[in-house]
């Protein structure tokens, strides 16, 4: 995937994008000191391998604690912290023999962290890619914080406590199934509370994060502290200023079943929970990928002209029910994907048939029919034999329980793949409800409704499945919370 080159830089100079240093905001830091304290009344050293100008570790100091912070780059930490100029993940890498490990650099009562948030892109992923796979060959290379926070568990002494503020993809995320196991093997998970989107919006970033405290050993466990996304910083403070929070069985915030991978889920109820244990999507319908172009420019075309003829519907983003497509595909893409090894035809079978395909980029998550005649990207699509099945399903993938599936369960990222989109659970339905749905999605497709009109369908959908499935009020008023607010609350 493709990104624009994007440079946000600090008042210091240092591109944010490549450094992933973001400032933590006060408040932030002032909560974790006093909850990682709380985990650890007699803790007298604290530790941060990611140190920046010291804003996450200067409570401790404050609070008279020994505190020690390394960085790849030298801020300016403030008296009292005890600073070194080193690469953290190199560190680790050459010295994580485990007799090295119980050195007294790593004897600490506390750890904290906010990690880099940058992703495989970012150059140094990309200038020490060798030591880091054979360094973390388990946990994957994904993103910089995922690193900085298995490293760290390796290096914390047994009842340790860990807090990080970070990226929540790893809460949800496929590639970090390992590291969510890890934590679960390994720590105890005292608080899991999702930060607001705006918490770094002034420092020009845009990112969904997440306070984690750990404890190093799992006999540590007891219920977890969670919270829900705020809306805006200004709640979040208040939340914290008055630790209001809901208290959690470690198994209530756990998705283990057959299908799944482990998630963290924050906050959801009983109710909506149960119907995780329904079939789901791939246990009846195929999902499938279809064309990588390798080169989308040279191979497709916002207009049908001479050679590009082909309808390819590549991602429907907020359309629901009815979408164009999105471009035209070369008439002789076939020949080309003989001889050209960046063009992929995955599941070439279903290349031409009525389906539906789903959006693949962008917090919104919408289905939209997929006419015969038309090919598809790497967006998941959708097949089955079965005509009615495929109408109520198209009803059921826009309405706001799957909304809330997609978005505030199965995947937190803004890229919806197959794999994600395959896990969806379908709860059996009667058949005059099946019908129903059918008829409306029949319905929104021949009046090809724009994104407004389409809401008008998708509240006729919401009051058919809460019928249907017995939804409490509040479950549906949380189902339309979330989904009028899904860009801040996923």
């Amino acid at each position: 995937m493709g990104r624009s080159q994007k440079i946000v830089y600090g008042q210091n100079g240092v591109d944010k994008r490549e450094s992933g240093y973001y400032a933590t905001p006060p408040f932030i830091a002032e909560f974790i000191a006093a909850q990682t304290c709380a985990h650890s009344p007699n803790a007298s050293s604290v530790f941060d391998p990611c140190v920046g100008a010291g804003e996450l570790v200067l409570p401790f100091v404050q609070r008279g604690l020994k505190v020690e912070g390394i960085d790849i780059s030298e801020y300016g930490v403030p008296d009292g912290i005890t600073f070194s100029q080193l690469d953290f993940l190199k560190y680790f890498a050459e010295c994580s023999a485990p007799l090295l490990m119980q050195s007294s650099r790593y004897n600490h009562d506390i750890l904290v962290a906010n990690p880099p948030y940058n992703c495989h892109e970012v150059e140094y992923i990309r200038r020490n890619r060798d030591l880091l796979q054979s360094t973390f060959p388990e946990i994957g290379i994904h993103n910089m914080y995922s690193m900085f926070i298995a490293a760290s568990i390796d290096l914390a002494k047994p009842n340790a406590v860990l807090a990080f503020i970070t990226s929540d993809s790893f809460l949800t995320g496929r590639a970090h199934k390992p590291l969510r196991e890890k934590i679960l093997n390994e720590c105890s998970l005292h608080h899991l509370i999702l930060c607001p989107t705006d918490l770094f919006q002034g420092e020009g970033a845009d990112v969904r994060t997440c306070i984690i405290i750990l404890q190093k050993g799992t006999h540590n466990q007891r219920k977890v502290k969670t919270c829900a996304r705020s809306l805006s910083r200004f709640e979040f403070e208040s939340v914290l200023r008055k630790r209001r929070f809901a208290d959690r069985d470690l198994s209530e915030i756990v998705l283990n079943g057959k299908a799944d991978a482990n998630e963290f889920i924050v906050n959801m109820s009983s109710e909506l929970r149960a119907f995780f244990a329904s079939p789901r999507i791939s246990d009846t319908f195929r999902c499938l990928t279809g064309i990588s172009t390798g080169n989308d420019a040279s191979y497709l075309s916002p207009l049908k002209s001479g050679n590009f003829s082909v309808p390819f519907y590549k991602n429907p983003a907020s359309k629901r029910f009815f979408a164009l497509p999105n471009s035209y595909l070369v008439q002789d893409f076939l020949e080309i994907a003989k001889t050209n090894k960046n063009f992929m035809i995955r599941n070439r079978e279903y290349l031409y048939r009525e389906g539906i395909t789903c959006s693949s980029m962008g917090v919104a998550f919408g289905a939209c029919r997929l006419p015969p005649g038309a090919t598809y990207g790497v967006n998941a699509s959708i097949f089955t034999d079965d005509v009615q099945d495929q109408w109520r399903l198209l009803a059921y993938l826009n309405s706001y329980l799957v909304t809330y599936f997609v978005r505030g369960v199965l995947n937190r990222s803004n890229m919806i793949t197959s794999g994600y989109v395959s896990r969806i659970p379908v709860p059996k339905m009667s058949a005059s409800t099946i019908s129903a749905l059918g008829d409306i999605a029949r319905s929104a497709v021949a009046d090809k409704v724009g994104s407004q009109e389409a809401q008008q369908y998708v509240t006729r959908i919401n009051t058919l499945l809460a019928k249907e499935l017995g939804l409490s009020d509040d479950a549906q008023r949380f189902l339309s919370t979330f989904a009028q607010t899904v860009v801040r609350a996923a």
